[in-house]
């Protein structure tokens, strides 16, 4: 009876028995809770959210079910295009500077960067991989890709910033010698665009004014052009 007396006396003892002693501490109220809980997502559908980590300054679509972004701090990435949506496949370092253009050839196939940092980037979209550096002799302003689907050069049009020149090297070559170079207009080129269907290239300088030339010659096509004022 006396043990019986003793256990019911002594009760918990260890450490146990200070923390089931201790009282419960109160909930520490959120500040805003109710505003957080209001913001929570309530629909029955989510839309996922890709980025760079910095401003998007340039978009360009590929042929080959891919898009390529670049940022103002010279990142660059690949996404592939699927039926609901799309996946980041590869991200690049592209420049230490801002990327200040971005091309993809008219097969999809191809896709080029610059920046002030005097080098054009080529890569292989399909298996975005870098193929080749092009290192420069001049600060490149624009750049367009300027061959057909089929040609046995793919042939990368950059134009000089400061400058009328406008060069024509073959992006497989492992060159940093142009095929050929003209000056093109009076003044900086700003613009080029690529017209695969006549083999034909229309650019627009500082000043304004536009420009039709063949990418063999870099002069005014002889035949195949009608310009006509709309």
């Amino acid at each position: 009876m006396e043990g019986g007396r003793e256990e019911e006396e002594g009760g918990m003892i260890g450490p146990g028995a200070a923390l089931a002693a201790a009282p419960a501490r109160p909930k520490r109220p959120l500040q805003f809770e109710q505003a957080y809980l209001d913001s929570l997502p309530s629909a029955h559908m989510y839309e996922k959210s890709y980025m760079h980590r910095d401003v998007v300054t340039h978009v360009a679509v590929s042929a080959a079910d891919f898009f390529i972004t670049g940022s103002s701090d010279g990142h660059l990435k690949f996404w592939k295009k699927k039926p609901s949506g799309i996946e980041f496949v590869k991200h690049f370092r592209s420049h230490l500077d801002p990327i200040e253009g971005l091309a993809v050839s008219a097969d999809g196939l191809l896709c080029c960067t610059i920046s002030n940092d005097r080098a054009a980037k080529i890569y292989d979209v399909v298996n975005y991989d870098m193929m080749v550096m092009i290192r420069l002799p001049f600060i490149p302003g624009t750049i367009e890709w300027v061959f057909k689907q089929g040609d046995v050069k793919p042939k990368l049009a950059i134009s000089d910033r400061n400058s009328p020149d406008v060069h024509i090297y073959d992006a497989r070559a492992d060159s940093s010698e142009p095929i050929v170079s003209n000056k093109i207009h009076s003044g900086p080129v700003k613009v080029m665009k690529y017209n695969h269907a006549f083999d034909m290239v229309i650019s627009a300088d500082a000043k304004g004014l536009i420009e039709y030339w063949s990418p063999a010659t870099l002069k005014f096509p002889d035949k195949g052009v009608l310009v006509t004022m709309m």
